[in-house]
């Protein structure tokens, strides 16, 4: 490999973070395609999501489909 096109080592993400979290693309298929991605066990990051909606977490987690529950690290914090 030559050394000008050598990428450089990668870390591993800290978190994924979505903006736009109260919004219908978030609730329809981002979060949905998340569950199912700490279901598998891909998912080995925390998500934290922005908005600009002054929701709060009860309102946001009350959304149909779209729950929250606390579970050990590891594994997916979300149902449907």
């Amino acid at each position: 490999m030559n050394a000008d096109t050598a990428s450089p080592p990668t870390k591993p993400a800290d978190a994924l973070v979505v903006f736009g979290a109260s919004g219908d693309l978030a609730h329809k298929k981002i979060f949905a395609a998340l569950c199912a991605m700490g279901r598998s066990g891909a998912l080995k990051v925390p998500v934290i999501g922005v908005a600009s909606s002054r929701w709060s977490v009860e309102q946001f987690c009350a959304r149909p489909g779209q729950r929250r529950e606390r579970r050990p690290r590891g594994q997916p914090a979300c149902t449907q």
